[in-house]
């Protein structure tokens, strides 16, 4: 399934998943002092300029989504932490969503009712996969990548990762975190040469997923 432009009359998800899918170094996204004060301050820690950029916009990207379903001044949204410290809407309501960015790119999972978790990973193929897989995987999926051929390492370690990372962020729990026993569907996410990522849910089955693109909001820089 390609990656389009949202209608703009895009209600709630409904029983599907809507992902969406910003670039970070685009022109337009709004500035940092627009944000609410806990996250320019988060901003204000980053050492490189480079980085902090793309977090705010990053965090605008997440807000202007948001906007479209609570029909909302994207500053004016509360956003909270749940006591597993993932964030999540301060007004009561069912929608739920997740973000993950990696440089340039950052990908956005809102659904109804159920957790969900997101990430996406610049698959960078000098990275010492062997290691990093023997210290953050399973042992069963380690092997997988010690035994990929040399071309295929870099996508069977991140294909691994993601899938991984996206399910501790359904939970709220690190990648190291306790072994999830409750139904989780996971899904790999095409999100362009180069990158991996996965999807997950808390639900026994994956829902259809929509994909749009998200664009910076026109406002002021």
């Amino acid at each position: 399934m390609s990656w389009g432009q949202a209608p703009p009359d895009l209600h709630g998800p409904g029983a599907e998943i809507h992902l969406w899918r910003a670039d970070l170094d685009a022109p337009g996204w709004p500035r940092r002092d627009e944000l609410p004060a806990a996250e320019r301050d988060r901003a204000a820690e980053f050492l490189r300029p480079e980085p902090a950029r793309r977090w705010v916009a990053a965090r605008w990207a997440l807000r202007i989504a948001l906007g479209r379903y609570l029909d909302e001044d994207p500053t004016e949204i509360e956003l909270t932490l749940s006591d597993r410290g993932k964030p999540r809407l301060a007004a009561p309501g069912s929608l739920r969503f997740n973000l993950s960015h990696s440089e340039a790119l950052a990908l956005i999972a809102v659904c109804e009712e159920r957790e969900i978790g997101v990430d996406v990973e610049r698959a960078d193929p000098d990275r010492d996969l062997l290691g990093l897989a023997r210290t953050g995987l399973e042992p069963a999926e380690a092997e997988a990548v010690a035994g990929a051929p040399p071309a295929r390492r870099a996508e069977v370690f991140y294909g691994a990762w993601t899938r991984r990372e996206a399910i501790a962020k359904c939970f709220g729990e690190g990648l190291a975190g306790t072994v999830v026993s409750a139904p989780v569907e996971v899904a790999e996410i095409d999100a362009g040469p180069g990158w991996a990522a996965a999807l997950a849910i808390a639900a026994a089955g994956m829902p259809p997923v929509r994909r749009f693109d998200l664009r910076a909001s026109p406002g002021p820089r």
